[in-house]
């Protein structure tokens, strides 16, 4: 017997062979195709965050003070707070301090309040304590602003570079180019100046300098800066 070429069998095997070749061509193909991940989403802020909520603060279990916010966040032992209104502070479980502001960060443990951005603070409905920046330090019930304040009471106007009030003894401390503005025209300018919150007058402390503005009347005898 001799050797017989069969050609149907080696064509094919070469049509498939080709085919096979195609297929894998076109699966490179199309995976150069696919479109590039997308890159992998920005971490979220894990950190609660309510939005218009109200907030109470307690020292030693007592109530101290209570708001509305706009928002708040926990940040660890602070809490951020956001557009703040219908602020009160409570002395014997009665109001006696209104307060607003922008914005404002609560220290949980200490229950210490500091209050930014447009801050407005009313003492009984008389006397009216803004600035940028309050700070209400809870263990000493004081309020405390380290840069400038305006004190408005009875048609007076008290600036200073600082301020310092102790409301358990309703006095205010006003330190550093205090300027005082009377209701009728005239101005002191004392290094210092304690202002009473009940009885609404004040006493200045240290060399001062006595303005008239044209048509104004003299600082009331009543209430001369003492030194």
């Amino acid at each position: 017997m001799g050797w017989r070429h069969a050609p149907g069998r080696s064509g094919r095997f070469w049509l498939l062979l080709v085919a096979a070749a195609v297929a894998i061509g076109w699966a490179v193909l199309q995976r150069g195709a696919e479109p590039p991940a997308p890159p992998p989403a920005a971490p979220e802020d894990a950190r609660p965050q309510l939005v218009s909520t109200r907030v109470v603060g307690r020292h030693q279990g007592n109530r101290q003070f209570e708001l509305q916010a706009g928002a708040i966040a926990d940040e660890g032992d602070w809490v951020r707070i956001e557009d703040i209104q219908h602020g009160v502070l409570y002395r014997d479980g009665d109001v006696f301090v209104t307060f607003s502001a922008a914005d404002g960060r609560w220290h949980r443990q200490s229950n210490d309040l500091i209050l930014t951005g447009a801050v407005e603070l009313v003492y009984e409905g008389r006397v009216r304590l803004s600035g940028e920046q309050l700070e209400w330090r809870a263990a000493e019930e004081k309020v405390v602003s380290p840069g400038a304040v305006l004190l408005t009471a009875g048609g007076d106007r008290i600036r200073a570079s600082s301020m310092e009030a102790d409301l358990d003894d309703d006095v205010v401390h006003l330190r550093g180019d205090v300027w005082i503005e009377r209701a009728g025209g005239g101005r002191i300018r004392m290094p210092e100046v304690v202002y009473w919150l009940e009885e609404e007058r004040f006493e200045g402390y240290g060399q001062g300098q006595v303005l008239l503005i044209p048509g104004g009347e003299a600082p009331g005898t009543d209430e001369e800066p003492n030194g």
